[in-house]
């Protein structure tokens, strides 16, 4: 516990993001600030403590990260206790991330937990993870936009039951929230953390 707080302290503040939100609506806007750096999600302290709580399970095996991106989330995760492999089909020259397509790194590593942070839609990842029968659970996170939330594939899995994480969608900032600047809810958020756990038989 004491080395996962000590990584988390590192990381900014949800609040500090807040207002990083706040200035960037009062310039081009907080899209456009996002979509500049290339980014979905922001990484916080809350939310990686919240996040890395709830992933570490005792005796828990490697968790697999697909589509890292960059693998900040990877980073500070793992360096919170989560023991975790990040891979992306086309990660940043530079990054830690490993070089391998959603259903090569499901192969390579048979995980029985599978975490997918902003997984791109139409390329199959989701099909992919779902299909896996040594995969047990699929933590996805993402954006509610236009009433959508990840793929379609998601949500008619068979087999599958899906559950929200709300602990872990309360500290979330994406690239799709919305400043409204009320003291009592200076934003409108539209990150969402959801488990999908393979029904038993």
């Amino acid at each position: 516990m004491g080395s996962a707080m000590t990584v988390t302290a590192a990381l900014p503040t949800f609040e500090s993001q807040l207002q990083e939100i706040a200035a960037a609506e009062h310039t081009d806007g907080w899209l456009d600030a996002c979509a500049q750096a290339d980014r979905f999600l922001l990484i916080n302290r809350d939310f990686v403590a919240s996040l890395a709580q709830w992933l570490r399970r005792p005796g828990e095996p490697l968790i697999l990260e697909v589509c890292a991106g960059r693998g900040e989330l990877a980073e500070a995760l793992a360096a919170g206790g989560v023991p975790l492999a990040a891979t992306d089909a086309d990660p940043p020259a530079g990054s830690a991330v490993e070089r391998a397509s959603a259903a090569e790194a499901l192969q390579r590593y048979r995980p029985a937990v599978v975490l997918g942070c902003f997984v791109p839609l139409g390329a199959a990842v989701d099909e992919a993870v779902l299909a896996c029968p040594f995969v047990r659970h699929y933590v996805v996170l993402g954006a509610r936009v236009g009433g959508l939330l990840g793929s379609s594939a998601l949500w008619r899995a068979s087999g599958w039951t899906y559950r929200p994480i709300p602990q872990v969608a309360r500290w979330m900032l994406t690239r799709h929230d919305v400043w409204i600047g009320l003291p009592a809810r200076p934003i409108l958020q539209h990150g969402e953390a959801w488990c999908f756990s393979r029904s038993r038989h």
